[in-house]
């Protein structure tokens, strides 16, 4: 199959992103708690060392021209840092990582409607009906029966500001593509983790302090930082360069499958026949939302 080895990196990575939604909970939920902040600038700085680290040891350039930096700026702004932002505050106070992969699942219908905002490619039938369709799949998984609402409504803003913010990305990162996806993210991540360096300055020094550095910090905080925002980021957006950001973040959808199966094999949470049904909606409606009919 055509562009093979694109379809195997993002379905990688979006195994990894699914996997991220439960360690992240299981830190920011943890006692003490792992101040959010602190966990993003932890892992994007880890992950750009890592990185950079791989890219001097292959003799690779890590240099950017002076006309580019604007670009890199702009998309650590959007994500890691108000992606970031709004995921990881969003996991503390929701404290659901399957609700939280449910809502961020979203992200492709974000991108498209950037795409065709600033792009002008203009959404066919089946792109409008699959937007339609995850505003009721969304509710199904958030709310009980009788219309009451899961989680606190703060965190499932958060959680939609985390999706909204990759339209930014998806705009921005066609600025970079002469660049190799390791660099991209190396700088990325990098630049994400100086933007929250002052957050954790003014706003998180005490609670650092009080972080408890066992075992149960490390493993989930490594596999962030070394797996998710070095290995996962670099695959997704190589897969990005071979068959384009609206095609690959269609696999945003397999994320709240991976998340909710994992959190339930590791006793982390349960899941209603609602929400179980509620995922599914979201599902198919990003797919249904990214499919182009075979034109006649």
């Amino acid at each position: 199959m055509k562009n093979m080895k694109a379809y195997i990196a993002v379905c990688t990575a979006m195994f990894l992103f699914g996997m991220s939604f439960v360690w992240t909970t299981d830190l920011v939920a943890s006692q003490p708690p792992f101040p959010p902040q602190s966990l993003s600038m932890f892992r994007m700085g880890i992950g750009s060392v890592a990185l950079f680290l791989f890219l001097i040891a292959t003799r690779r350039s890590v240099r950017i021209a002076k006309k580019d930096i604007k670009w890199f700026l702009l998309l650590a702004l959007f994500e890691p840092f108000i992606y970031f932002l709004g995921e990881n505050n969003g996991l503390r106070i929701t404290q659901s990582p399957s609700i939280g992969s449910v809502i961020l699942a979203t992200v492709p219908v974000f991108t498209m409607l950037a795409c065709f905002y600033v792009f002008k490619e203009r959404p066919v039938w089946t792109n409008i009906v699959g937007v339609l369709c995850t505003i009721p799949g969304v509710g199904l998984v958030m709310f009980t029966g009788d219309f009451t609402l899961l989680v606190p409504l703060s965190g499932v803003l958060l959680l939609f500001m985390a999706a909204a913010s990759t339209a930014g990305y998806a705009i921005i990162i066609r600025k970079l593509h002469h660049y190799s996806a390791i660099t991209i993210v190396a700088f990325q991540n990098l630049t994400g983790a100086i933007y929250f360096l002052p957050l954790v300055l003014f706003f998180e020094r005490e609670t650092l302090g009080a972080v408890a550095w066992g075992w149960p910090v490390v493993w989930p905080l490594t596999m962030l930082a070394v797996f998710v925002s070095g290995g996962a980021f670099v695959l997704f957006v190589t897969a990005i360069k071979h068959i384009g950001i609206t095609q690959a973040n269609m696999f945003s959808a397999l994320i709240p499958v991976i998340t909710t199966v994992a959190a339930f094999l590791m006793g982390r949470e349960t899941m209603s026949l609602q929400q179980i049904i509620g995922v599914g909606v979201v599902i198919g409606g990003v797919i249904l939302s990214q499919y182009r009919p075979a034109s006649r």
